[in-house]
């Protein structure tokens, strides 16, 4: 696997050439003699605010170093950070999604941190951060697809959630559950589905499913257990359990829960923010997701890099280890209402909805590698997503079949492959 991600990223090398040339980077000495270390942030809500918070603290403590913020709109991060490298200003450190992308021109923290084997053990499975044998970044935060439901509408059509991992759902059982919601409450819909190839993957796993063999050397679309996934997908369209105005259209499915038509939300743990803010009109909660043949969700989250050619790589990865810790890092997980992936926050006591984070926790933590390893893939699953997406729609449609989707996708992922090869 870890061949194949690196020969993944072929477009990266010239950056990679470009940052090994460069004399430094834009880290360096401030007017006062302290070391400067600019940090490329995006911010989905106030996580630059408790990033400031922490690095303040830091910087009372260590009083020659100087943390400066770079906000860029996520959009423009990629973009912002290929540019800053192939001007010889690479930044101190980053907060990126897409560190495959830039695997060549961050520093392996394992040569700089105080104790290397120990500092790559305090964090848990979950996103992928070792390339080559090098720990290229850190996890500050881990998230998890996962089904948040409408309470009032269960508890008026008398059903009862699963309580524990023992209680999980079927599919069968779900969609039976769903269905009876809808014709004993005030919804319309049973569920909606986020328009998502990450979040449609779900379903591919929990069929015993995935998009790749298990070292990502070939494709793996082409196969019952994704058509499983495939053909209950569309049955839930079909029976108008899901309306189909999000994947035919472009309706919200947000936008639709909020408003109490629909009784659940196939989504991801960061909703738990928005609707803790913006649903006041009835009582939700979450649950877990039902399976077929396995239980699994599908990671995601962002990491903390430092980049070679700063000028400050040791001041970089001190930071990085200093704001790892697990009491820093529960602190930064806490405020943002993210899941930690370092070892010892697994049950935090969140301001609101402690009890939800431990459920996605646990879908977490019921996951196998493969979800991380396939999604940690970025060059791959960046080149297919769309066509999975598109192809998605037209078999709910009716304009393709199942079976020519999968061997459609199979044959855009196996060319996939080979050019990134």
């Amino acid at each position: 696997m870890k061949k194949v991600l690196a020969c993944a990223l072929v477009g990266a090398m010239a950056l990679g050439l470009l940052a090994g040339c460069s004399s430094g980077g834009s880290g360096g000495k401030s007017s006062d003699g302290k070391k400067t270390l600019d940090v490329v942030w995006f911010s989905d809500g106030n996580e630059g605010d408790s990033f400031m918070k922490l690095a303040d603290e830091y910087m009372k403590t260590h009083e020659d170093i100087e943390i400066e913020l770079i906000e860029v709109p996520y959009a423009d991060l990629d973009n912002k950070l290929k540019n800053m490298i192939n001007a010889g200003e690479q930044p101190a450190l980053a907060r990126m999604t897409n560190i495959g992308t830039f695997q060549n021109q961050l520093i392996d923290l394992k040569e700089y941190v105080s104790d290397p084997d120990a500092f790559v053990d305090s964090f848990g499975s979950g996103l992928q951060f070792i390339y080559d044998d090098k720990m290229i970044a850190a996890p500050m935060d881990v998230t998890a697809n996962g089904i948040i439901y409408n309470k009032t509408a269960f508890d008026q059509a008398g059903v009862q959630v699963p309580q524990s991992p023992d209680e999980i759902w079927t599919w069968d059982e779900f969609e039976a559950a769903l269905q009876k919601v809808v014709d004993n409450s005030d919804c319309q819909y049973g569920m909606v589905f986020d328009k998502s190839a990450q979040r449609f993957s779900t379903l591919i796993y929990e069929a015993g499913g995935s998009l790749l063999n298990e070292d990502l050397t070939a494709s793996n679309f082409n196969t019952d257990e994704v058509k499983t996934a495939v053909n209950w997908f569309k049955e839930m369209h079909d029976n108008g359990l899901m309306p189909t105005s999000i994947w035919l259209g472009s309706e919200n499915p947000n936008e639709m829960f909020r408003t109490g038509q629909v009784a659940a939300h196939f989504a991801g743990s960061w909703m738990i923010a928005n609707y803790k803010e913006q649903i006041t009109d009835f009582e939700w909660g979450v649950t877990y997701l039902p399976k077929e043949v396995q239980r699994s969700t599908v990671p995601g989250g962002k990491w903390l890099g430092a980049f070679q050619g700063s000028g400050v790589e040791q001041e970089a990865a001190d930071f990085i280890e200093w704001i790892m810790s697990a009491e820093n890092n529960a602190q930064y997980c806490k405020e943002n209402y993210y899941i930690s992936q370092v070892k010892g926050n697994e049950s935090l006591d969140y301001d609101f909805g402690a009890e939800y984070f431990e459920i996605f926790a646990d879908e977490l933590n019921a996951t196998g590698p493969q979800p991380a390893a396939e999604w940690g893939y970025q060059a791959l699953v960046n080149s297919v997503q769309t066509d999975i997406v598109d192809g998605l729609a037209s078999v709910l449609a009716g304009d393709t079949t199942t079976d020519e989707f999968t061997e459609n996708i199979d044959g855009l992922i196996t060319e996939s492959l080979a050019d990134l090869n």
